[in-house]
């Protein structure tokens, strides 16, 4: 009997020690969280490994003392920075970044829209389907980014931002047209090991993997601009009253870009709800708790003006080539006069595309179809609309009237920093709004939303430990 006793008691003593242990874990966050501190401090990690690689210039060249201030106001090689990541600076052996994967995807995407029947097939048949189309996407990234490559070496050399290292016994020695295969070669495969980082992140990280690069890439030329924009206005002005003009309108940029960002904030964030009711549910009389589908304004969220700025840089990055050679050449003329954001036609016609692709992507991400054979397979409907039919052309004329005022919110603040441009003499990468700032601000709060859901994950577990801990000791108490 003693010995009974003796083990009964040894065995509460345990499992009180596993329950003081199990507490001290629950009130730690960190211990609880374990798994998402990973998750945030191997994304931080790789994205400080990306910040360094961008200091490795491309094997071969050498840049001039002003390169970084000559190409921060030539379009191209702002949006082959927004895209890329931001890493043009130091025409590193990851300048181009993933910009040419996401005009691949874009045309992938486009194709597979009822394009080409093989293609809309693979989109369709679930995640078999993706892999096929991500596969193709990267086989098209490889023209893109040899391409994109070639129009930024010939832009650079005609300009005389670059010189070439090689032909001296002191800097290297070889033909000229080795560095012209060597150099291409070396960028896309910074390319392509970008894409393989930003599948790591995903995998291992938080968010998805291309959105962040992107976003870190934006983020770490902020402070450069913020100092720069202050430069633009304040520095070398030595009379009392023009500093302090200066210093006053340094102040308005600063609360007219924090209004903006609060502006992009709400419009993406507000939506449309859409009463639903369960077959049989019976009706709900608490407007808190009565089921809904939510429409956002923005349906497409940044996707559209990723669109628009890739298919404006690919004809940009053509007449780049052209016009290294030849600057009078009609299509160069073309792209200068009709696709430029310094001039109002081009202004215009991004924020057309920005619009149609608004209305294009929000179908897309919505499908109203799709929603529509959900609701008459579960038994859901909308009160006042028949399911099947009219359920789907309720859906997607709401989702049409919805991105009337976000395809137009949208285009406005992607062009804004380029009107702002033209109507004063603030450079059009220092001035507020623009592609950069709506991809951070989307990039954030998709981050946001999915740290938000992992906690609720965590949580809901905890509740599960909790009732499995306190049922172990009920049936400890109840042997006892």
């Amino acid at each position: 009997m003693a010995l009974k006793a003796n083990k009964t008691k040894a065995k509460v003593k345990k499992t009180k020690s596993l329950k003081n242990k199990n507490e001290f874990a629950k009130g730690n966050f960190f211990i609880r969280n374990k798994d998402l501190i990973k998750r945030i401090v191997f994304t931080l990690l790789v994205l400080v490994l990306i910040r360094a690689g961008t200091l490795l210039t491309v094997p071969g060249v050498s840049i001039s003392s002003n390169f970084q201030s000559s190409i921060g106001n030539q379009e191209f090689f702002q949006l082959l920075s927004t895209l890329g990541g931001g890493s043009i600076g130091q025409f590193s052996i990851i300048a181009l970044g993933v910009s040419p994967y996401i005009t691949a995807s874009i045309i992938v995407q486009l194709l597979s829209t009822d394009v080409i029947p093989v293609l809309t097939r693979w989109n369709k048949s679930g995640e078999r389907g993706r892999r096929k189309l991500d596969r193709l996407t990267k086989v098209l990234t490889i023209p893109f980014a040899l391409m994109q490559s070639t129009a930024t070496i010939f832009t650079l050399s005609s300009q005389g931002l670059i010189s070439a290292k090689w032909g001296t016994s002191e800097l290297g020695s070889g033909p000229s047209w080795f560095y012209y295969i060597l150099i291409p070669l070396v960028m896309l495969a910074g390319t392509f090991l970008m894409l393989w980082i930003a599948d790591q992140i995903t995998i291992k990280g938080i968010g998805n993997g291309i959105s962040i690069i992107i976003f870190a890439g934006i983020v770490a030329q902020m402070p450069n601009n913020f100092k720069s924009t202050f430069q633009f206005w304040v520095k070398g002005n030595e009379d009392a009253t023009i500093l302090f003009d200066g210093i006053l309108k340094f102040l308005i940029y600063v609360v007219s870009f924090l209004l903006v960002i609060f502006v992009v904030v709400l419009m993406n964030e507000a939506e449309r709800k859409i009463p639903i009711q369960q077959t049989g549910s019976g009706l709900v009389d608490t407007k808190d708790h009565t089921p809904h589908l939510p429409l956002k304004i923005n349906n497409a969220g940044v996707i559209p003006v990723i669109f628009a700025s890739a298919i404006i840089s690919t004809p940009m990055t053509v007449a780049q080539i052209i016009g290294a050679n030849n600057p009078q050449n009609g299509f160069v003329l073309f792209t200068q006069s009709y696709l430029s954001f310094g001039t109002w036609w081009g202004i215009g016609i991004y924020g057309v595309l920005t619009i149609l692709f608004t209305f294009l992507y929000a179908q897309v991400q919505i499908n109203p179809e799709k929603i529509a054979e959900n609701f008459k397979k579960s038994g859901t409907f909308i009160p006042g609309i028949k399911p099947g039919k009219d359920t789907e052309k309720f859906i997607q004329g709401t989702v049409n009237r919805l991105s009337i005022l976000g395809s137009i919110f949208l285009a406005g603040i992607a062009v804004l920093p380029y009107i702002i441009s033209k109507l004063t003499s603030l450079p059009s990468s220092l001035a507020i709004g623009g592609t950069g700032l709506i991809i951070v601000i989307s990039v954030a709060i998709q981050t946001v939303q999915q740290l938000k859901g992992r906690l609720i994950q965590q949580s809901f577990l905890d509740k599960k430990d909790d009732k499995f801990t306190k049922t172990v000791e009920e049936h400890n108490s109840h042997i006892w």
